[in-house]
């Protein structure tokens, strides 16, 4: 397959932000080590993992860490045969990641093709790849950008109008990687019903069946690793919600997505977004992809605790709306290149801001 010039480019860059910047921080220290323990460990050994010496953090699941940790498998073997320092396999642990998600970006860029054109399909990886949020985030092991792999898998799906995968990855997502996903599949659902071609009965027997399956797995998986019957997600559930303490890590004002969040996660190419939306060539198509992601956006900002991590979803459908602008092309090309510079700007502050390294 050949891989386009938009994609090396993303690829390039996310490499760079693991390269330049390897080291990570307290949100990504569970799913890292849960790798470096498999890697290093092997699952036969859980006694020896980290969270068994040292319990009391609020489970996760290990069905992620699991898959990149089967990526990394050659890298490890090597570093373990060279006698290389751990931290060249936490890059490698962390390349693995953002490749994956660079794949899904892949995925969701040849949806855009088959629905809007090459043209909207390759400027949107240009978009992403000029972004720094989006870039600096893809190799990082938080539960979100777990999460955000899925998604935009399901986003393709959802474009092809192929909904049942789409539906699949998106009960799998709330149910084993990132509950709150369930504030996106809403509004998403809302859609289906509108717009697509499912019954609220064959919605509700494929939901009943996929977040069966995906019970199956992750308390047949996190249960053995836990040492104890467990559903991580669940319990991730009931500290957020039912006990109430997200609030604990601090609040922000309502609309503090949209005036912040969201403006430093796209920086100018936020200005591309109403002149994808207002196309009357496109009849308004690329608005009945976006509204549910705005609504979802809405919906997180009645959330106190809020972060611009909890938002990542909104970003990949976001950059297709800017897309599918790519008229007047020398306005495009402007903020594609001023959003690159702010990247670099971000970037250099960021890598300041990365000084540590887990514990191995």
């Amino acid at each position: 397959m050949q891989i386009a010039w938009c994609d090396l480019f993303v690829v390039a860059v996310a490499t760079a932000h693991v390269w330049l910047c390897p080291y990570a921080k307290v949100e990504e220290s569970f799913n890292l080590q849960a790798i470096h323990d498999v890697l290093v460990h092997g699952v036969a050994r859980v006694d020896r993992f980290d969270h068994i010496e040292f319990p009391g953090v609020v489970p996760r699941t290990f069905v992620g860490a699991l898959v990149v940790a089967a990526g990394s498998s050659p890298f490890a073997w090597l570093a373990q045969q060279l006698a290389m320092r751990k931290i060249v396999l936490q890059i490698a642990v962390r390349w693995v990641l953002a490749m994956l998600n660079v794949a899904a970006l892949r995925f969701f860029k040849h949806s855009i093709r088959a629905r809007f054109g090459k043209d909207a399909a390759r400027f949107f990886m240009w978009i992403c790849g000029c972004q720094f949020h989006l870039m600096f985030y893809l190799g990082r092991t938080l539960p979100n950008t777990f999460a955000l792999m899925l998604v935009v898998l399901a986003y393709g799906y959802w474009l092809r109008h192929q909904l049942r995968r789409a539906i699949l990855l998106f009960t799998f997502t709330i149910v084993v990687v990132r509950g709150d996903t369930a504030v996106l599949f809403a509004p998403v659902l809302l859609w289906i019903l509108l717009y697509g071609s499912l019954s609220i009965v064959r919605i509700v027997g494929l939901g009943i069946t996929f977040t069966a399956a995906s019970l199956a797995i992750t308390i047949g998986v996190d249960s053995y690793f836990w040492r104890r019957w467990l559903w991580p997600e669940g319990e991730v559930l009931w500290f957020n919600t039912v006990q109430n303490k997200s609030h604990e890590w601090g609040v922000s004002p309502p609309l503090w997505y949209f005036y912040s969040a969201l403006p430093r996660a796209l920086l100018t190419t936020l200005v591309l977004i109403p002149f994808g939306v207002t196309s009357s060539v496109l009849d308004f198509a690329v608005w009945t992809y976006l509204w549910p992601v705005i609504l979802y956006v809405i919906l997180f900002s009645f959330l106190p605790h809020k972060e611009l991590r909890f938002i990542f979803n909104a970003i990949p459908m976001l950059n297709m709306a800017a897309a599918v602008s790519m008229l007047p092309y020398l306005g495009a090309l402007f903020c594609l290149v001023t959003t690159f510079m702010g990247a670099v700007f971000f970037f250099n502050a960021s890598r300041v801001n990365y000084p540590g390294i887990v514990h191995s």
